[in-house]
């Protein structure tokens, strides 16, 4: 929500929050520990006489704190009376030009900064009509700010951590309005109030530096219990009751205990909340069913373009003993706490705890809202609780509180420009230098580059740190499609776990060096053949290589062809079109038994459990030949008689003898030169020009899925 709508409870608060019995301010204090502000400036702006509220401060007047304005009008109105908490509210200090407010600090260090508004309306000065920034040196605390609902006092409240000895507050009008205000407060905060490390939502980590923010309150709830007013705070806050924000009252259940049970430990004190908000809580209100499975939830208005600081306060107030409340506690629907156990966290049982959490902007594009619930598991009573809830605004990139621009112009996410012009004019550079290394490297390459196994081994390594061998030859892929290279679509490892039901055993239907082969599904319902690479073998990427010279390079319709790849996370994992059928319906009846038991052999061989025990590809490829040779001599001689049959078959080439790469016999190649740089997509339906691209190939036929009779599928 903008700035001008962000009264909320603060807003809603201050009719009651001067209502009370007074008690000096200037020593906040319990049973156990006071803090008495050095820095305690309080202005009743446009105020004749200094105004005494019932919690015990006192606001100088308006002429009282003349030496800490500058302005070149003098504008104050009031009102008699209204129905507002206190007299500050009835005068205020108008400005048709910009006015600043320096204040001298004692120390640098966290400052309570409070602003209070009410539009009244007065002759010639309409406040309800105002429209105004307002700024420190540093932040911006509120941008073209507006009072929406004119009835309604507003109290903005900011903690900034000071570095400069003066703090200045800017009241800038907007063009052709005013700004007004009721009353300043600037009071010392104590140094510990805010700890310098949390945790981030999500990813759940660490998180330092929360010191260097500054911070705009924007709830202060205490779950379960009754408003504590500033006179009953250690700090002069005020805290709201839970009930208003409850998604649904039914779900929770306000429980509280006298204050002498509640017990600080040595690293909580009574300054970061009071003992009135840990002696109550909000629980499950239905926490004695049987089985309760529910979460107490609650919802806040915010602005969502800002990250915030949640701290959450907890107190069990509900066990009877020791390690019996476990808990969750979910933030935006994300686990923010798991398991939370505050009995072993604190040692004991009523004794204060809180947890700071930052939820970036990214994760509040809903809003906010808090929800705690039992755990899914058998540990203790079912009930979750939660006392006490502060939602703080962080500062921006531009030190910003409210809006996108800082103080001096800037606008958020566009600090880093110079720094993003200066690395993207080094990877410019470095890639000129890297393309003219390769150059070089191209008109030195070896003459038999063409002849070498690793189709562009010479240019880029096969291993560059973490990077697959895929990425190092594709570079950029994630466009979708790769079509120099012939790899086809680009699939993300999350799109093949889907396919292969997250790489279920159930689904291999091979194994091999290179790795496992398991039969998936992809979006359109095609089926697949996913070939998911073990990196830790180099045989099996040497096969691989050998099986995308082979695949990337085919075009045949009868052939397993190549539709895409995936080299995420350092996977090399291919995916290959399945048919159907493992044998063409129209072949039935016309295959040479000696040509099929050629083939079956040959098949076998290539379907040993262990990669050692097949045959090479050149010897495959070689005997597949042998094999439809032998079928075309069958069909062409089918109508003839025997004798012509068998002089056909003397004239078909001899076979290599399929040899596994143990033995110690020699095996057969083919003399012709079938490089990869002779290698081109082939449309013909013939068998031999196929084999004859890949009887070069070297590696075992791990990478060999289809074989072929009279140039038709077979099997894969």
């Amino acid at each position: 929500m903008s700035s001008s709508s962000s009264s909320s409870s603060m807003a809603i608060l201050l009719v009651l929050v001067f209502a009370f019995v007074s008690s000096p301010f200037t020593a906040f204090s319990d049973t156990t520990t006071s803090f008495t502000p050095k820095d305690n400036i309080l202005i009743d702006c446009g105020g004749k006489s200094s105004s005494a509220l019932p919690d015990g401060r006192t606001f100088k007047t308006d002429k009282e704190s003349s030496q800490f304005l500058q302005t070149k009008e003098d504008i104050q109105v009031s009102v008699q009376s209204a129905d507002v908490p206190s007299p500050i509210y009835l005068t205020a200090r108008v400005f048709t030009e910009e006015a600043t407010y320096n204040f001298r600090l004692t120390e640098n260090r966290w400052h309570w900064i409070r602003l209070h508004f009410f539009a009244m309306s007065v002759k010639e000065h309409d406040l309800t009509k105002a429209s105004f920034s307002v700024q420190t040196g540093k932040h911006v605390l509120l941008h073209n700010f507006k009072l929406e609902n004119n009835n309604q006092v507003v109290l903005k409240e900011y903690l900034l951590n000071g570095t400069d000895p003066t703090l200045s507050l800017k009241f800038i009008p907007m063009k052709n309005s005013m700004a007004f205000i009721n009353a300043i407060e600037v009071v010392s905060a104590p140094d510990d109030l805010i700890s310098d490390e949390g945790s981030s939502l999500f990813p759940i980590n660490s998180y330092p530096g929360l010191t260097k923010f500054s911070y705009q309150y924007v709830h202060r709830i205490n779950m379960g219990g009754a408003m504590i007013t500033p006179e009953n705070d250690t700090l002069g806050r005020t805290w709201v009751p839970d009930g208003p924000y409850l998604k649904d009252k039914s779900l929770a259940k306000s429980v509280s205990v006298g204050s002498d049970s509640i017990k600080y430990p040595e690293v909580v004190t009574p300054l970061i909340a009071p003992v009135a908000v840990y002696s109550s809580a909000s629980e499950m209100g239905e926490s004695a069913t049987i089985q309760p499975n529910f979460n107490v939830t609650w919802n806040f208005d915010v602005d969502t373009t800002f990250s915030y600081l949640l701290r959450m306060h907890f107190c069990d107030i509900v066990s009877k003993s020791m390690d019996d409340l476990y808990f969750n506690v979910y933030v935006n629907g994300k686990t923010a706490i798991s398991g939370l156990d505050l009995s072993t966290l604190t040692k004991a049982l009523a004794t204060p705890y809180y947890k700071d959490i930052v939820v970036n902007a990214t994760l509040m594009s809903g809003g906010l809202s808090v929800q705690i619930g039992p755990m899914n598991q058998n540990t203790g009573t079912r009930n979750a609780i939660l006392n006490g809830l502060e939602v703080m605004k962080m500062s921006n990139s531009v030190n910003s509180l409210d809006g996108e621009f800082g103080v001096d112009g800037s606008k958020e996410g566009s600090s880093n420009r110079g720094t993003v012009a200066a690395v993207g004019f080094a990877m410019m550079f470095g890639a000129f230098v890297g393309l003219g290394a390769m150059v070089i490297k191209w008109h030195k390459r070896p003459q038999d580059w063409q002849r070498r196994n690793s189709f562009s081994s010479w240019l880029l390594p096969l291993h560059t740190g973490d990077t697959s061998f895929m990425t190092s030859k594709t570079g950029s892929h994630k466009n979708g499609f790769n079509s120099a290279l012939g790899l086809g679509r680009y699939f993300s490892l999350a799109e093949l776990q889907e396919a292969t039901n997250n790489f279920d055993n159930s689904a291999v239907i091979g194994v091999g060096g290179f790795g496992n082969v398991y039969l998936g599904e992809i979006d359109d319902g095609t089926k697949v053949a996913v070939k998911r690479g073990n990196p830790q073998s180099e045989q099996g990427i040497t096969e691989f290589e050998t099986e995308i010279q082979m695949l990337s390079k085919l075009r045949h319709r009868h052939l397993v062809s190549l539709i895409g790849y995936c080299d995420e996370n350092s996977e090399m994992i291919l995916r290959k079109g399945l048919l159907e059928k493992v044998m063409d319906p129209h072949l039935a009846g016309t295959i040479n038994p000696e040509s099929m038991k050629k083939f079956a052999e040959a098949a076998e061989k290539c379907l040993a459990e262990h990669g050692v025990d097949r045959p090479t590809m050149g010897d495959v490829l070689w005997n597949l030949e042998y094999a439809l040779q032998l079928q075309e001599a069958f069909t062409k001689g089918k109508a003839e008689d025997d004798e012509s049959v068998t002089a056909s078959t003397n004239a078909v080439l001899p076979p290599t003898t399929l040899s596994s790469p143990s033995d110690n016999r020699p095996v057969t190649h083919p003399e012709e030169n079938t490089g990869p740089a002779q290698v081109e997509a082939i449309n013909s339906h013939s068998g031999t020009a196929m084999f004859a691209q890949f009887s070069g190939l070297n590696g075992s036929t791990d990478g060999l899925f289809c074989f072929f009779m009279n140039g038709k599928q077979l099997a894969f």
